[in-house]
């Protein structure tokens, strides 16, 4: 059974370039628990390590995989979540030195980001009830076990590195058998696709209050599952 060595603490890491050139970059080390244990890790925003995630809860990940994610919460609702962004800056995630009892492979492809926008803030937006959580994929076509909708609740292939996506995201096993994860998104990736205003400025949409990203580890030589299209 492929299991998380959670007695060692991942390196989290979250950085941006603001609209006047100033580079913010925060970090810290977590250990693994629940996102309700979040730390503040500077500016507006706390942060978690932990394991299970989108892909568990959905029912969509593999049999003997391991998920892994980390998260930010901002410390106050009322504040945006990275201080002096313009609509092009481009925020990146980073999580190292993530271990487990057995060697593993690991592919992009399971790269999940995980939006939450809170239920007053919609509401007082238009947004109808079941917009409440957002995902943004590396996949072109994983649909979660048709669980969420392309258009609706989901972005397939946002962070897929292409001209026209809105991010990209790396996986990879370093030399000393650790996983580091490196996701960078365009601010604009945390527009709700159902907010009615159809603007990517920074304080023309609602911004989530909580995002975390996470993936899926593989023992060495298991096969990531087959992903059926959408149309499917």
């Amino acid at each position: 059974m492929l299991v998380i060595d959670a007695e060692t603490r991942p390196e989290i890491a979250i950085s941006w370039t603001d609209k006047s050139g100033n580079p913010h970059r925060l970090t810290g080390s977590r250990p693994y628990a629940f996102d309700t244990e979040r730390t503040p890790l500077g500016e507006n925003l706390t942060a978690y390590a932990a394991m299970g995630g989108t892909r568990l809860s959905k029912a969509a990940g593999h049999p003997r995989g391991a998920i892994v994610r980390c998260g930010f919460y901002k410390a106050e609702n009322a504040k945006p979540f990275f201080e002096g962004v313009g609509a092009g800056t481009m925020i990146t995630v980073e999580m190292r030195g993530v271990r487990f009892n057995q060697p593993v492979d690991v592919h992009a492809a399971s790269i999940i980001q995980h939006l939450k926008y809170d239920r007053g803030e919609m509401q007082a937006c238009g947004l109808p009830g079941d917009a409440r959580e957002q995902f943004n994929l590396v996949s072109a076509k994983d649909t979660l076990n048709a669980r969420i909708q392309p258009g609706v609740d989901a972005r397939l292939g946002a962070l897929d590195g292409t001209d026209d996506a809105l991010g990209d995201a790396s996986l990879r096993v370093e030399d000393d058998g650790s996983v580091t994860m490196v996701v960078t998104f365009r601010y604009p990736v945390l527009r709700n696709l159902r907010d009615p205003w159809k603007s990517d400025l920074p304080g023309t949409f609602l911004e989530p209050y909580h995002f975390h990203i996470e993936f899926e580890a593989l023992p060495r030589g298991v096969d990531p599952l087959p992903v059926a299209t959408p149309a499917d």
